[in-house]
C-alpha cells in the first residue's frame, strides 16, 4: 500500500486479535514513529511494548494503582490491556528546553504514534488509539517507570481486526480549511 493510500484510508478498530505484527513488522513501525515531527530533536518519546501475560500484569497494575471503587470498574480495568494482542504504550517523557516547550513534547509523541497507526494499517493489520483514566494517574505513570510530569499519550491497541474497516463518510474539505489574507 502506498503512503497517500494509507494515510487516506486508515481507520481505528476496536476488536483487534492475534496475529500481531511480527517482530520485523513491529521494528517497521517503531521506525515510522521515530520519523515523526521533533522540535529540537529532542527525541522525547519512550514506548513501552506489552504482549503476552504482560497484558494482564498491566491491568494488574491499574488496579494496584487506581484502587477502583466498584467490582465494575476493577474488572474493567483488568480487561483492558486485553482487547488486543499487542499494547504499546506511547509516553512523553517531559524535558525541560528553553525553546521546546512541553507542548511541542507531547505533540511529538502524537506525532509519532500517528505515524506508527499509519505503519500499523498499511503492513495489513489495525489498531486503535485510547487513553483513558490510567493514562492521566500518576501512580500509573509511576509504576511504569515515568514521572508524574510525564505524559502518557496513548495506549495504542494492535492486531487483526476482527471486521472489516467500517465505512467513514468523506470530509469536506471546505468544511475545515479557509483561505486567509
Amino acid at each position: 500500500m502506498d503512503a497517500i493510500a494509507a494515510l487516506q484510508t486508515r481507520t481505528a478498530s476496536p476488536r483487534l486479535v492475534e496475529p500481531a505484527p511480527s517482530a520485523n513488522e513491529l521494528e517497521t513501525i517503531l521506525k515510522a514513529g521515530l520519523r515523526a515531527p521533533d522540535h529540537g530533536m529532542l527525541r522525547p518519546w519512550r514506548f513501552l511494548l506489552v504482549e503476552g501475560d504482560a497484558r494482564a500484569k498491566l491491568g494488574q497494575l491499574y488496579v494496584d494503582c487506581m484502587a477502583p471503587d466498584t467490582e465494575e470498574r476493577r474488572t474493567k480495568l483488568l480487561n483492558a490491556p486485553l482487547r488486543a494482542p499487542m499494547v504499546l504504550i506511547a509516553v512523553t517523557e517531559i524535558q525541560d528546553h528553553p525553546k521546546v516547550p512541553a507542548v511541542e513534547q507531547i505533540c511529538a509523541v502524537a506525532a509519532a504514534v500517528q505515524n506508527m497507526s499509519v505503519a500499523i494499517h498499511a503492513l495489513g493489520y489495525s489498531s486503535i488509539w485510547r487513553t483513558g483514566a490510567p493514562a492521566f494517574d500518576d501512580n500509573v505513570k509511576k509504576a511504569l517507570g515515568f514521572q508524574p510530569r510525564d505524559e502518557i499519550v496513548a495506549f495504542l491497541y494492535i492486531g487483526t481486526p476482527t471486521v472489516p474497516d467500517r465505512p467513514i463518510p468523506e470530509n469536506v474539505i471546505a468544511d475545515y480549511v479557509k483561505q486567509w489574507g
